[in-house]
């Protein structure tokens, strides 16, 4: 291998987009958040005739490959998987599986990423109860909150704590007949907020006392698919929906979105901030990931959240002149994109997921990055 490494990623720069097919049906995706070395991503596949698996895709930028390691998902069909930020081998999935002609249990399940590297095995921590109703999300613990979990049901919100088992450590109900599709932890706040996508609405609740603190009353004109929080500054959220909006929310302050966006042509599955929190990705039924820029909402670094307000007006201002919206459309997909996923390893490197298996890891311009970081 004769190339330095900058030629080497330079090389593999012009190698992106990556696609890769995967046999069965997907629709559940998330970057391996404990892994900061090499990009990760977690893709888990539906079927209900044979075996389904957890992928772990890993990124060898050196070389320009994606390798694949195969976890094989005893539980049945992955709707959802979500991977711990504190400790890279911890994961939790919800699946479902027949139990019968007539009835479809569904659940969640704490794993350990075992076994040896030609032989990967997931390690079962333990089951995650949603009281009797249907399993829609689990959610790990942000900074200052590390061994916890949530969980979100049909009927009900559970918080989890995580060591060498899985323990029950608080659970309210939610409203008799909301449709929760999405779950958030805010990572402000001091860890002690969820956010809770229902129907038209959200809901935030606090976790000291398993209270909803802040209703987004019909935050769409149809079903609210997902939310996000902004990393940097406190009580600014994303959310997308079945109107083909995304829309972007203060939370002091819910009686009007403070941004529309209607860049998808039928129903947003997902949407999820970049660390450089002017950066957004969105996934949609019409087959389309969409990159937006929000900079006259977003922090011009971390590090800027506490400056006097005149600094931040002054901050504001300058970033309403940038241009807002649509930076770019990626069109690698034939059928609905259902997640995206930003890598943790490398803040300008993604992922996408569509139904039909298709993954495909892309990456921001380097003419967009340049414009941001200089």
């Amino acid at each position: 291998h004769y190339y330095i490494t900058n030629n080497l990623r330079y090389s593999m720069d012009n190698l992106l987009p990556r696609i890769h097919g995967i046999e069965h049906r997907c629709r559940s995706l998330c970057a391996l958040e404990g892994e900061q070395e090499v990009v990760s991503f977690l893709v888990g596949t539906q079927s209900m005739k044979q075996d389904n698996i957890v992928h772990l895709f890993e990124l060898d930028e050196e070389f320009g490959e994606l390798n694949d390691r195969c976890y094989h998902h005893d539980a049945g069909e992955v709707w959802h998987v979500a991977s711990s930020p504190h400790s890279r081998d911890l994961i939790s999935t919800c699946h479902s599986h027949v139990e019968s002609e007539v009835n479809l249990e569904s659940g969640a399940t704490v794993w350990r990423l075992g076994g040896a590297p030609e032989e990967p095995k997931l390690e079962e921590l333990g089951h995650v109860s949603a009281h009797n109703s249907n399993m829609r999300a689990t959610e790990w613990g942000v900074e200052g909150c590390e061994g916890s979990l949530c969980s979100l049901g049909d009927t009900s919100l559970v918080q989890w704590k995580i060591d060498s088992n899985v323990r029950e450590h608080s659970f309210c109900e939610l409203p008799k007949r909301s449709c929760p599709t999405s779950l958030r932890w805010n990572p402000h706040s001091s860890g002690n907020q969820v956010g809770i996508a229902s129907d038209q609405h959200i809901r935030l609740h606090d976790l000291r006392t398993m209270k909803c603190t802040t209703v987004l009353d019909n935050a769409h004109t149809q079903t609210v698919r997902d939310l996000d929080f902004n990393p940097n500054r406190q009580y600014y959220m994303a959310t997308c929906g079945d109107d083909c909006a995304t829309r972007f929310w203060d939370t002091r302050n819910c009686s009007q979105p403070l941004l529309s966006f209607f860049n998808h042509s039928h129903w947003v599955w997902k949407v999820r901030y970049n660390l450089r929190d002017q950066l957004l990705l969105t996934g949609g039924s019409d087959s389309k990931v969409v990159l937006l820029n929000v900079a006259s909402l977003a922090s011009t670094d971390p590090a800027t959240e506490d400056e006097e307000e005149e600094g931040e007006k002054e901050i504001d201002h300058n970033k309403e002149q940038m241009r807002e919206g649509v930076l770019e459309e990626y069109d690698k997909h034939e059928d609905s994109v259902y997640s995206v996923a930003w890598s943790t390893a490398d803040p300008w490197l993604f992922a996408s997921l569509s139904n039909d298996g298709r993954l495909v890891l892309n990456k921001v311009s380097k003419e967009i990055k340049f414009s941001i970081i200089l």
